[in-house]
C-alpha cells in the first residue's frame, strides 16, 4: 500500500477595484474591476456587429437585457451562481455598452445565398470568411471604429457551414479553422473579436443560464475592450515572471513541424502571447522538445517582454510545461535566463491515471496536495469541495493535475509553486466561474497555438496581447 502526506493550500484571493475577494463574481459585485491605474472610472464599450439583420438584432436583444439585474433559473440561488448585476452607469462593472447602428454591417440576402449555394461545407466556410473579411476591414475603418466586433451568425449559415452527422461538427475549409481564421482577421485590423453562436442565444435548449452567458460575456467584453481587466491576483511576485512554454502544429506540414510558444504572465495582470522557433521530434520517445538555441530564443523573448513592461528584469523566472524538460531544453532555458537569480522549471500534466476519494457526500478539498512518498510527483486539486462556495461547483467527479517539479533546475518549495499553479486557474478571463481546472499558463496554449498556426500560415504578423486571442 502506497503512503502519502496530504497538504492544503488556502484558497488564493484575487484583487478587483477596491478590495479583494475569492470568489470572481462576489468580487466585482462588492468592489468593481481591476484597473491598472487604480482609476475608478466609467468606461462605455464601444461594440461593431457583424451578422444578419435577425441575428444582430438577438445579439443586441441580450446585450439590451444586460443592462438591467437578470435573475437565475430556480427558487434557490445558489451562491456560486449569483444575478448578472447589470451594466451601466450603476453597474459594478463601471462600463456601460454603446451599441450605435454605425458599427453594424449586416449580411445580405445575397450574402447567405452565395455561402448556403456551395456544394460543400468547406466551400461554405470559404465564402463565408471571404465576407467576414472585408467586413471586419469596413468595421475597423470607421472612425471611431469599435472596441470589440461580436460576430453572430444565424442557424443557416452555422448548417451550411458544418458537415452533417457529426456530433459536434466544426466549421472548417481544409486546416483553416473558422473561429481561429476570425481571430487571424481580429490581429490584422487591430479589432478583437467574440463570436457568438446561435445556440448560446436560444435560451430554450438544454444549456446555460441567461444569467451565466451575461456574466461570462461582461467579464470578456471588459478585457477585450482593452478597458482594464477583470481582475488580478491578489498576492503574486511582482518581482516573478511566469511562462507557460508549449507547442502547436504548423499549418504547412502538420506530420513533421512543430512551433513553440509562450504564455507570458506579470504580477500586475497583463498577459502576452509570443512566437518561438520550430520544435524538433525525439524519434525514440515521440516527443517534441525544443533545440538549446531555440530555447535560448524563446527564453530570451519572454524576458525582454517582461522588461519592456516593467522597465527592470525580472529577479525570479518561473516556467510551466506540460512535458518533462529535455536536457538540451533545459541548458537553452539556463543560458537564456543567466541574468536570473532564481529560476524555477515545472511540468504539469494533467493524464495521470491516480484517483482519491473523500469520506461523506464531496470530493477533496480544491487546494488539497497529496504527495506518495519517495516520488517526485504532487497530485493538485484544483477541482473539489470549495468552503468559500459551501459546495462543489462541478458536474463530475474531479481529478487531480500533476505537479513535478524539475529536478535539476528548481529553487522554489514544490507547496509554494503549488500556491501560484493553483492561483494561474483563477486568471482565465473567457469565464466568470470560480476556478479552471488548468492554470492559465497552459490552459489556453492550444487554442492560442491554433490561432498562431493560422496566421504564422498567411503571413500574419502576430500581436502579444492576449485579448487578440480569446
Amino acid at each position: 500500500m502506497t503512503k502519502f502526506t496530504t497538504e492544503y493550500i488556502s484558497e488564493p484571493r484575487l484583487r478587483f477595484g477596491e478590495g479583494e475577494a475569492q470568489d470572481p463574481r462576489a468580487g466585482l459585485m462588492k468592489h468593481g474591476p481591476w484597473s491598472p491605474g487604480g482609476a475608478a472610472n466609467h468606461n462605455e464599450i464601444k461594440l461593431g456587429f457583424i451578422g444578419t439583420s435577425q441575428s444582430i438584432a438577438a445579439s443586441k436583444q441580450l446585450f439590451r437585457e444586460m443592462e438591467a439585474v437578470i435573475p437565475r433559473d430556480g427558487d434557490e440561488i445558489a451562491r456560486h451562481k449569483p444575478p448578472f448585476p447589470s451594466m451601466g452607469e450603476q453597474s459594478p462593472f463601471r462600463a456601460s455598452l454603446n451599441l450605435q447602428p454605425k458599427w453594424e454591417d449586416k449580411l445580405t440576402r445575397e450574402d447567405i445565398e452565395i455561402i448556403k449555394d456551395e456544394p460543400t461545407p468547406s466551400g461554405s466556410v470559404r465564402e463565408l470568411l471571404e465576407i467576414m473579411k472585408f467586413r471586419i476591414e469596413w468595421l475597423s475603418e470607421q472612425d471611431p471604429p469599435p472596441k470589440v466586433v461580436v460576430i453572430s451568425l444565424p442557424e443557416e449559415i452555422v448548417e451550411a457551414c458544418s458537415p452533417a452527422g457529426v456530433e459536434k461538427p466544426k466549421m472548417k475549409d481544409g486546416t483553416t479553422d473558422f473561429h481561429d481564421r476570425i481571430k487571424t482577421f481580429g490581429l490584422q485590423y487591430d479589432l478583437p473579436t467574440q463570436l457568438i453562436r446561435p445556440q448560446t442565444l436560444d435560451f430554450s435548449r438544454q444549456g446555460q443560464e441567461k444569467a451565466q452567458v451575461a456574466w461570462n460575456l461582461a467579464v470578456a467584453l471588459l478585457y477585450k475592450s482593452r478597458e482594464g481587466r477583470p481582475w488580478k491576483l491578489a498576492h503574486l511576485e511582482n518581482d516573478t515572471c511566469y511562462a507557460g512554454i508549449s507547442f502547436y502544429r504548423d499549418r504547412e506540414n502538420r506530420e513533421k513541424a512543430h512551433a513553440s510558444l509562450a504564455q507570458v504572465f506579470l504580477g500586475t495582470g497583463e498577459s502576452f502571447v509570443l512566437r518561438g522557433d520550430p520544435a524538433v521530434k525525439d524519434e525514440e520517445s515521440r516527443n517534441y522538445h525544443l533545440t538549446k538555441d531555440s530555447a535560448e530564443e524563446i527564453v530570451g523573448q519572454v524576458l525582454n517582454q517582461y522588461e519592456r513592461y516593467r522597465g527592470t528584469k525580472p529577479r525570479r523566472l518561473v516556467l510551466h510545461k506540460t512535458s518533462r524538460f529535455d536536457e538540451e531544453e533545459r541548458q537553452g532555458f539556463i543560458s537564456g535566463s543567466e541574468n536570473v537569480d532564481t529560476r524555477d522549471f515545472v511540468t504539469i500534466r494533467d493524464n495521470d491515471p491516480v484517483r482519491f476519494y473523500a469520506t461523506g457526500q464531496y470530493p477533496p478539498l480544491r487546494g488539497t496536495v497529496i504527495t506518495p512518498r519517495g516520488t517526485s510527483k504532487h497530485f493538485l486539486y484544483t477541482k473539489g469541495y470549495v468552503p468559500t462556495l459551501e459546495t462543489y461547483p462541478g458536474p463530475r467527479v474531479p481529478t487531480p493535475i500533476t505537479v513535478e517539479p524539475d529536478p535539476e533546475v528548481c529553487e522554489t518549495s514544490y507547496l509554494d509553486l503549488c500556491k501560484e499553479i493553483l492561483s494561474f486557474t483563477k486568471m482565465d478571463w473567457n469565464t466568470s466561474d470560480f476556478a479552471r481546472r488548468k492554470p492559465v499558463t497552459i490552459k489556453v496554449a492550444r487554442a492560442v497555438g491554433a490561432i498562431l498556426a493560422e496566421s504564422e500560415q498567411r503571413g500574419i504578423r502576430v500581436k502579444p496581447q492576449y485579448y487578440y486571442y480569446m
